[in-house]
């Protein structure tokens, strides 16, 4: 069961009104600039800076499958001044992927806001000749281990939502890893691997193009910017696997600061030009307060952990 801290909300003595904050706040991503959740934490840090009256500054860590950003904000004073803008990642897969890390992920944060879900969507190169969710697990199932599927990474969200679909579905295919998902979209619209479930912003255009086929996205419920594709769930009951991107402080910041920045988050991501750039990123603005993120957060683990056990990731 996850802890993230939210127990020890109000266990800090509040500041004094008109305290905080005195000076810039920093939005941490662990993942290089110009990416989704960089993008994102950017149209917020320009919002929140014209509110709050002081520079809100994106300060871009990636590396070690995004544990050096999240150590970085975990370990510092929990005071408002240093944020983290991560997917799954630090919060629900890497304590199974890694042997150690220099962070405890359910105890190291306190939970603030969810910005967006990134609905994943399951495509297909055209030569292998499917057009649905159920065509695609005959011709696999047909043709057992010739089939593969690319990945952004070993231990990324489209590796688990990959390891998912083909567990459920019963399917012999293998997991093909690259550098990221431009490099895995790169080989999958040449035709050298199979299929792929992937965040839908950067693959929409192979999409828009007729490039790539979509034939289910990983969501719950049909995404607004295809809405003639199905959600995965109407063919293997019970799928649902969706990154998103969490806003979270190091433990034990004070309540009155967790809350003042929920606000701003989840008022910010309902403005309507900036709902509009989250979804051009082929994302969902979602918002809401820190209580509603810690419960997100508990909910979400038992899926991520059905998926790490899927792609039998040995630790690293």
């Amino acid at each position: 069961m996850i802890a993230i801290s939210f127990a020890l909300l109000g266990a800090v003595s509040p500041l004094r009104a008109g305290d905080y904050p005195d000076r810039p706040i920093q939005i941490v991503v662990p993942f290089t600039a110009g990416g989704n959740t960089d993008t994102i934490a950017r149209v917020i840090a320009d919002q929140m800076q014209n509110s709050l009256k002081q520079p809100v500054i994106v300060v871009d860590k990636p590396g070690a499958g995004t544990n050096i950003g999240a150590e970085y904000v975990a370990t510092s004073d929990p005071d408002g001044y240093r944020l983290l803008l991560n997917a799954p990642a630090s919060f629900v897969v890497n304590q199974f992927i890694f042997d150690s890390l220099g962070y405890d992920p359910d105890t190291a944060f306190t939970p603030v806001c969810l910005p967006a879900r990134v609905p994943n969507v399951l495509v297909v190169h055209p030569s292998l000749g499917v057009k649905t969710i159920q065509q695609l697990i005959d011709k696999i199932k047909a043709n057992p281990g010739m089939i593969q599927y690319a990945t952004a990474g070993i231990g990324t969200t489209s590796h688990l939502s990959g390891a998912l679909f083909a567990e459920m579905a019963g399917l012999d295919t293998t997991a093909v890893p690259y550098k990221g998902t431009s490099q895995s979209v790169t080989d999958l619209v040449a035709g050298r691997v199979g299929f792929t479930i992937d965040n839908l912003g950067p693959i929409l255009p192979f999409i828009e193009s007729g490039q790539l086929i979509a034939l289910g996205v990983s969501t719950k419920d049909p995404v607004d910017i295809l809405p003639n594709v199905p959600p995965i769930n109407t063919v293997l009951k019970g799928y649902e696997l969706s990154p998103w991107n969490a806003l979270v402080a190091p433990a034990k910041t004070p309540d009155n600061i967790i809350h003042l920045i929920g606000r701003e988050c989840d008022r910010i991501v309902h403005l309507p030009d900036v709902a509009e750039k989250i979804k051009a990123l082929g994302s969902d603005p979602v918002g809401g307060t820190p209580e509603e993120l810690a419960d997100f957060l508990k909910a979400e683990r038992p899926r991520w952990e059905a998926a790490i056990k899927a792609a039998k990731i040995p630790k690293q």
